[in-house]
């Protein structure tokens, strides 16, 4: 029988178990060339054939690969795929190793393959695949914002004796982004064959710890002060073990320290049927859970280390009237955390600590990846004290030889960490070089050989086409948590350095910056940018006291809470002050539908068709047909929004593993984008002729702690929170998760095709939440072949393709052609012009140069 630790494998199918050590990664210390990264890599590869030659090893065992310490755990992800690695502003050099045994009932000869990547296998002992012509090969282009899966693959043929044969990979990479990951398929074989990882203890001991170990999970990994923390610890009561647990504080304090034991253990403080109160827990900030399995003799079998978050709420604060007292707490949020800008605000100049600009300096001249979004706001203090002189003159020169050194551009000499290339990133360095040049006109710059005239004018030339795109097509990164607050950052910096004569561009920084205002109104649902997005991360898309748009949100409206943490600086430090009639938006929950048609950087779809339904009781919204069938490293092109701070999403990952370094990753971005059809309060997410065997399932975002009530019947799961209702429907059938970090948090559908359907409702549209129920379970659900029927007891009857079509009541719903369409702006896609209908704002705006 298959058990975690033994698996028979046949054709077609990934091989599994193995023994994995996650990335070991170092400082690569080596030029930021391709050539140089190149060589390097082949020497660690070279270093690790000699460190793993003739090596044999059982679970837990360390191991040194290439100067690195490394330890061996069976690998309990459920995905076919394999991944792990982090994010980092330098690069690194991340090596993976993977260790397995493959049992053969006789010699023979078998074929695996695995994904494409650079990578030596050694099979007992000696080295049998060492694709060194991998550089040399041709590779699929990578572009900008999405990620292009790579469908080549490694093929390889092992000999095996019979019996037990040692299989050793290890691949690598030198990035900024550590992400691996790894899978391996059987292709054929001509007997009998298993894979097994070797134990170091009896099976039965380490089968209830591993059990346990993947159903242990917090119940959530946010928290406001007041909430208490709850912990599940899997497999209770145990026979054979104890889990010792400690919650660590980032200062590094110890919180709780105790030991979870069996039943009628007295030192247990956990049972079968409850959670672990994680009490006394009321600081903000980042807390660590070390999670130790131990014998009853005390010796250390695995570990796990889970996290959450303490946040501390700054209350709503809403009102036009204000809005001036919200930019001047934020500013004393900001000082409070030493934030220059902030203290130079309020008049505290003298307070800027020098030791902080010179780590900000330091990064600059590193050229580390997001330095521009440091040198920004240094430049920008640097402009502001070019008269007043009130700063010390080492943190002035030290600003000034950063600048004076950085590299603002791809066609500069030298290399860098950094990313040019996003429509963040672009702004943000052209700024910088427009402002450096005229902060220092005359001085030489010294990557370049240039003077600051020229950069001004290099800098002024980009930002102009930079401008005009986003004025006639809006954004390439639409609604994106993350960045949004980024650009708005540099178009701040920029309306207060340009020059009154340069009105044109002054128009076209003012026109931006009152359409982010409309964006940021009408997507602000309790302070949670309740719209798909076009570029963001994990836990912003799971809770709004993740992501810093929270706070920008609270300086422009104030109408919801916020992280005290976050406070946009650009935003405080400027004297942009938005049009009332548009943050008043934020409170106008009138019943209304908005799309939005935006970017050009989208692969052969050259844009981003949105369809948002706001209400005072939701929003939902779709991304319409986008890119589907693409890989895709930050798009969530689905999103529901219900009070306390609810975001429903859907996605198909290609592996379990979370952070910015893996990309996609668990819940950001899609390893494979499904077609997306909205209309009315109804929602369709299509995932048909997957061509990814690596997705094992689709899930969905839904975490059931923050609902007032949760039914699941007849394969609908339903949630209300006060008035407000959901209803999600998949036609592979799908529940909660019980393991892993999100069981009781997520909805899962094994397979990777199904049709998920949302709808919402409320007390105001349906009547009582039974009522909604009752509704949604008679609505009448069909599919036949690739079409597919529903009939929404809201929004009509929905009728569409698989993988094309869509019409509801038997009329084709079309893609409107404007950049946006709705009842208080609209704007024709292409044109530049902005013709604002809100109540007390009824004007038009023309970009330059407009073609209407």
């Amino acid at each position: 029988m298959d058990t975690y630790f033994k698996k028979e494998l046949a054709p077609g199918k990934m091989i599994r178990p193995f023994m994995v050590a996650g990335v070991l990664e170092e400082d690569y210390p080596g030029e930021r060339t391709s050539k140089a990264s190149h060589a390097y890599m082949e020497q660690m590869l070279a270093q690790a054939q000699i460190d793993f030659a003739n090596k044999e090893f059982q679970e837990f065992n360390t191991f040194m690969l290439c100067g690195m310490e490394g330890k061996w755990t069976v690998c309990d992800a459920q995905s076919p795929r394999y991944a792990a690695g982090h994010y980092y502003v330098m690069e690194k050099v991340a090596l993976m190793p993977i260790y397995l045994e493959l049992e053969s009932e006789s010699v023979q000869d078998i074929t695996v393959r695995t994904h494409e990547c650079r990578l030596v296998m050694l099979l007992n002992g000696s080295t049998v695949y060492d694709n060194k012509d991998f550089y040399d090969r041709k590779h699929p282009r990578s572009y900008v914002f999405e990620h292009e899966e790579n469908t080549n693959f490694e093929t390889i043929t092992l000999h095996l004796n019979a019996g037990k044969n040692i299989v050793m990979v290890v691949t690598g990479k030198i990035d900024r982004g550590t992400g691996i990951s790894f899978s391996m398929e059987l292709v054929s074989s001509q007997a009998q064959l298993y894979a097994t990882v070797p134990l170091s203890m009896d099976e039965e001991v380490r089968t209830e710890i591993i059990r346990s170990q993947m159903e242990t999970h917090m119940e959530d990994d946010s928290y406001v002060q007041g909430e208490i923390p709850k912990l599940y610890v899997g497999g209770f009561p145990l026979s054979h073990c104890q889990v010792r647990l400690q919650v660590v504080s980032e200062k590094g304090d110890m919180i709780i320290s105790s030991v979870c034991g069996s039943a009628d253990d007295p030192k247990s403080v956990a049972d079968a049927e409850e959670n672990i109160a994680l009490e006394g827990i009321n600081e903000p900030g980042e807390y660590q859970v070390d999670l130790t399995w131990l014998l009853s003799n005390g010796a250390m079998l695995t570990e796990k280390v889970l996290n959450f978050t303490m946040v501390e709420v700054l209350a709503p604060y809403p009102g036009w009237e204000h809005f001036e007292e919200r930019r001047q707490q934020s500013l004393e949020r900001l000082a409070a955390q030493g934030n220059a800008l902030g203290l130079y605000r309020l008049g505290r100049a003298d307070e800027i600590d020098a030791d902080k600009i010179r780590v900000m300096c330091d990064k600059i001249e590193r050229r580390a990846d997001c330095a521009d979004f440091d040198l920004m706001p240094l430049l920008w203090l640097m402009w502001e004290d070019r008269e007043a002189g009130l700063l010390a003159t080492e943190i002035t020169q030290m600003v000034k030889q950063a600048a004076l050194n950085f590299r603002y551009w791809v066609d500069e000499p030298g290399t860098s960490s950094m990313f040019y290339c996003s429509e963040n990133h672009r702004v943000g360095f052209h700024v910088c070089e427009y402002l450096a040049g005229l902060l220092y006109p005359e001085d030489i710059f010294t990557n370049c050989g240039q003077n600051g005239m020229y950069h001004s004018l290099k800098g002024r030339m980009h930002l102009v086409e930079w401008l005009n795109q986003r004025c006639r097509v809006g954004f390439d990164e639409p609604h994106s948590d993350s960045y949004l607050p980024v650009t708005i950052s540099a178009l701040l910096v920029l309306r207060e350095v340009l020059p009154r004569e340069e009105y044109l561009l002054r128009n076209m920084v003012n026109i931006l910056l009152d359409f982010l205002t409309f964006i940021f109104a009408v997507s602000d649902f309790e302070g949670v940018m309740a719209t798909p997005r076009g570029r963001s991360y994990n836990m912003p898309l799971r809770t709004r006291f993740s992501s810093t748009i929270n706070g920008l949100f609270w300086i422009f409206f104030g109408n919801a809470p916020t992280n005290m943490k976050f406070a946009n600086q650009e935003m405080a430090f400027s004297y942009y002050v938005p049009p009332k009639a548009l943050c008043e938006l934020a409170d106008n929950f009138t019943p209304a539908t908005f799309t939005f048609k935006e970017g050009i950087m989208h692969f052969d779809k050259h844009n981003a068709d949105f369809t948002i339904r706001r209400t005072p009781e939701y929003m939902i919204g779709g991304v319409r047909d986008h890119n589907v069938g693409k890989c895709d490293m930050h798009f969530i092109s689905s999103m529901i929004v219900l009070p306390g701070d609810i975001s429903i999403f859907f996605s198909s990952p290609n592996n379990v593993a979370e952070g910015s370094g893996l990309r996609p990753d668990y819940w950001a971005g899609q390893a494979f984008l499904p077609r997306v059809l909205m209309h009315g309060r109804t929602l369709a997410v299509i995932w048909h002729n997957v061509n990814n065997p690596d997705i094992w399932m689709t899930h969905c975002h839904f975490n059931a702690r923050k609902f007032d009530e949760v039914i699941s019947e007849a394969g609908w799961t339903f949630g209300r929170k006060v008035d407000s209702y959901v209803a999600i429907y998949s036609s592979a059938p799908h529940s909660f998760r019980k393991e892993g970090l999100y069981a009781g948090r997520e909805l899962i559908s094994f397979g990777n095709e199904t049709v998920w359907l949302a709808e919402c409702g409320s007390r105001r549209e349906d009547a009582s939440f039974t009522d909604f129920i009752k509704k949604m379970l008679a609505a009448k659900v069909v599919q036949e072949g690739e079409k597919f029927t529903f009939d929404s007891p809201s929004s009509g009857r929905l009728e569409f393709g698989l993988s094309e079509g869509f019409s509801v009541d038997g009329k084709s719903v079309e893609i409107p052609d404007d950049l946006v369409s709705s009842p208080y702006l609209r704007s024709h896609y292409g044109s530049g012009r902005f013709d604002y209908t809100c109540p007390g704002f009824n004007v038009t705006q023309w970009s330059y140069p407009a073609s209407e």
